[in-house]
């Protein structure tokens, strides 16, 4: 018990560093580059979305929960999700409890998609935009983003996972990196709530099953 309660205040400490530290990585950025702080919480999108927007994060949230894991489960990939270097390990590992629970909730919400959200559709996706249009600039960054994830399961994965499989995973996190970036500049009105939803609840769904079902 003592042990879950210690992952749970040590991923809570590293979830709001990890927040805390990318928002900065923006925020500096921002102020080189207008010599201002104003206007930056609205820059990165921390604000209300148009009300329906919430309906299509949540839709797309279910969607991409079901292709993204069910491309692990067809390529037989589940064991490496299971490896304690792995965040699902780790919550494996550690067994079902309400610290474990608590966990997995400040990893998926705020330690992965919070901060994500933040630095790649929030910073880097509306610098891109703003210079090279939507079209190309939302691109741009849902690609490094699928890079990202690729480079991540590749160090994790430590070659038991095809390259073919790693390419799968780059080009569906890069689409679903695509598909928040669509929601939030055109359907969300630039706010990344939308984006944080369908990410966060997308991570709690996918985590919760490979750790405490499968």
């Amino acid at each position: 018990m003592l042990v879950n309660e210690l992952i749970s205040v040590n991923e809570l400490i590293s979830s709001v560093t990890q927040v805390l530290v990318f928002a900065l990585v923006s925020f500096v950025i921002h102020l080189i580059g207008t010599r201002s702080a104003r206007g930056f919480v609205r820059s990165i999108g921390l604000y209300r979305p148009e009300g329906r927007t919430v309906w299509y994060a949540l839709l797309a949230s279910i969607v991409l929960f079901l292709v993204m894991w069910g491309a692990f489960f067809a390529a037989g990939a589940v064991e490496v999700l299971h490896d304690e270097a792995t965040v699902t390990g780790m919550l494996r590992a550690a067994g079902f409890s309400p610290d474990t629970v608590l966990s997995l909730l400040a990893i998926a919400w705020v330690k992965t998609s919070l901060s994500e959200e933040i630095l790649f559709r929030g910073f880097l996706g509306r610098q891109l935009i703003r210079r090279f249009g939507f079209p190309a600039g939302n691109l741009m960054q849902a690609a490094v983003f699928g890079l990202v994830h690729g480079i991540i399961l590749t160090l994790a994965s430590a070659n038991q996972v095809s390259g073919g499989f790693i390419a799968l995973l780059v080009f569906l996190s890069g689409a679903a990196g695509y598909i928040i970036g669509w929601i939030k500049e055109k359907l969300g009105n630039g706010s990344l709530i939308p984006g944080w939803i369908a990410h966060g609840l997308g991570n709690t769904m996918g985590y919760s099953v490979i750790a405490f079902v499968l």
